[in-house]
């Protein structure tokens, strides 16, 4: 009998309640999720147990999402990352700062979309 195959860790960092609140709603049971609501508390999260994908906003209370996005990939580098934002424009910046990403979603997007693009990079 095969065993089967662990869930994928997913970690969630977003500051806006609602929204986080849909992730865990939508994603809680369907990957290993972690959730975060700051750049700090998605670092100890990682730290803790590394992820196999991170889905992050780019606009967080404590730290500029960029600058996650690069502590991150210092960490692991082959981290695919999925990029959130209110914001159409960043893409091109990410793109001229040689950040690769998995995914730009603007929000507000639908759910079932970004459930999608994470099953397509996992």
């Amino acid at each position: 009998m095969a065993k089967a195959e662990p869930r994928r860790r997913v970690l969630f960092i977003e500051d806006e309640s609602a929204l986080l609140q849909s992730y865990e709603r939508a994603f809680g049971t369907r990957y290993e999720a972690a959730f975060a609501a700051t750049g700090a508390e998605a670092l100890r999260l990682f730290a803790e147990r590394p992820p196999d994908l991170a889905v992050l906003d780019l606009r967080l209370p404590d730290t500029d999402g960029i600058d996650l996005l690069r502590r991150l990939r210092a960490l692991q580098p082959d981290l695919p990352v999925i990029i959130t934002s209110a914001y159409v424009s960043l893409e091109p910046q990410l793109r001229v700062l040689d950040l690769p990403h998995h995914g730009y979603f603007v929000k507000p997007f639908d759910l079932s979309e970004l459930a999608a693009r994470i099953d397509g990079v996992l």
